[in-house]
């Protein structure tokens, strides 16, 4: 079972350390060219991630000739497709949707996508459901006739939100379905526009502590045993997982709550230079301590999970580095 680790200087380390990366800065023209990063909203976990992951690389970009660059996006599948379309140079998402693009299953059915690789593996995102309080819910069947917001169409939140609800006996009609971007999700919360919404995410969270600390009191709600151990069953790739309150200190309700995780894959096309995804990982791996410092949320992470992204093969220069350091046989 995934488990996020307790972290009991909350209150002074993630505020500042969401600051930091979150937060737009002024930044001066740079000569070097730059490899754009498809991430996600800017709320979200994969614009962690691949903040983390530039600021890394981009201490040596005058070396490299090259910069890295994060670029919100509405998520998973818009990364995929913006990084097939030679939008984007790299992009996050979870290893079902890649695994799903490359076999040609789901949203690509019938259109494979042999030309994916991945480059490194990244924290494990769990399936969140944040409900108020006064709405009386708290489990997955009290959503009927409830306002739920299930994230933009076209994204992963959207479709695993659609798969969640059938799967706990809830047809799409029998709630209230909004489809807004999960970035506005909390403030539509405490607005009393919804009621609840499903989100996709690593934790700790900014809009997750966002929606914890409003007037509007909330809670998280957990998904029964049986539902986890059949989604499990069913896909491998899905784990189960544990979302700790302890994150968010103005939740109604204290304890761990159980529910479905998946892993999200930093991936490329297979025609990325090989030099170029070797020294992003090399960079990435030799300051791992610093790369995992940069935010809360990435101190899961174990080197051994960074290489582990085989859902679909690993691109020449990543694995060229991960040999070389011992980390993949």
């Amino acid at each position: 079972m995934i488990r996020f680790s307790r972290l009991m200087w909350w209150h002074l380390t993630v505020p500042v350390a969401m600051a930091i990366l979150l937060t737009p800065a002024a930044l001066p023209a740079f000569p070097q060219p730059s490899l754009s990063i498809g991430s996600g909203n800017t709320t979200g976990s994969y614009y962690v991630f691949s903040s983390a992951i530039a600021k890394i690389f981009n201490r040596r970009s005058a070396e490299y000739g090259v910069r890295l660059t994060t670029v919100s996006s509405q998520g998973a599948v818009a990364n995929v497709e913006s990084v097939l379309e030679g939008k984007t140079a790299f992009g996050i998402a979870q290893a079902d949707v890649l695994r799903d693009a490359a076999k040609g299953t789901g949203r690509w059915a019938g259109k494979s996508q042999p030309g994916l690789r991945a480059v490194l593996g990244l924290p494990v995102e769990a399936v969140t459901v944040v409900a108020a309080v006064d709405a009386g819910i708290s489990r997955m069947s009290d959503l009927r006739g409830k306002r739920v917001n299930i994230g933009a169409e076209g994204s992963f939140d959207h479709d695993y939100a659609v798969r969640l609800l059938r799967l706990s006996g809830l047809h799409p009609s029998d709630v209230i379905i909004s489809a807004h971007p999960a970035a506005l999700a909390s403030e539509l919360l405490q607005s009393n526009h919804i009621d609840a919404y499903i989100y996709t995410v690593a934790h700790p969270n900014l809009a997750v502590m966002e929606a914890s600390t409003g007037r509007r009191k909330v809670l998280l709600v957990p998904l029964d045993t049986p539902l986890i151990a059949q989604v499990t069953a069913e896909n491998p790739l899905l784990l189960p997982a544990v979302v700790p309150t302890n994150f968010y200190p103005g939740l109604e309700r204290a304890g761990v709550v159980p529910t479905i995780g998946i892993r999200s894959i930093l991936f490329t096309r297979s025609d990325m230079a090989e030099e170029t995804v070797y020294r992003l990982v090399r960079e990435v791996m030799t300051s791992f301590d610093l790369f995992r410092r940069q935010h809360p949320v990435l101190q899961v992470l174990s080197s051994r999970e960074a290489a582990d992204a085989a859902v679909i093969p690993l691109h020449p220069g990543a694995d060229r580095f991960f040999r070389q350091a011992g980390i993949v046989p």
